[in-house]
């Protein structure tokens, strides 16, 4: 029964990384979209917009606190999606750990 649990366990964790990792790109690139439209107009809009791209955490958390002075409220569109993808991400790091877990019994 437990070496059916594991299994099941080492399926889930192997498509949720995958999962993880998919979305992540596709957060990036809503994060550099969303860079791109709160940007002023004019040059700077396409240097930020660059910067956005090349240094993604540090993009994330710029792009979170500016969508949150622009939209008045801490939720917002853009913070809902980078919270789903953070719990996702806290999702598949706990079934690995149940299923390390269940390995050592």
């Amino acid at each position: 029964m437990a070496n059916a649990q594991v299994n099941i366990l080492a399926a889930l964790v192997t498509n949720g990384q995958r999962l993880v990792a998919m979305s992540g790109i596709g957060l990036h690139v809503f994060t550099t979209a969303t860079a791109y439209q709160l940007a002023d107009p004019g040059m700077g809009r396409y240097f930020l917009t660059a910067a956005a791209f090349a240094y993604p955490l540090i993009a994330e958390a710029v792009v979170a606190y500016y969508a949150w002075q622009a939209s008045g409220s801490k939720i917002n569109g853009y913070s809902i999606w980078l919270l789903a993808w953070i719990l996702l991400l806290l999702i598949v790091v706990g079934l690995a750990a149940i299923r390390k877990r269940l390995q050592k019994n």
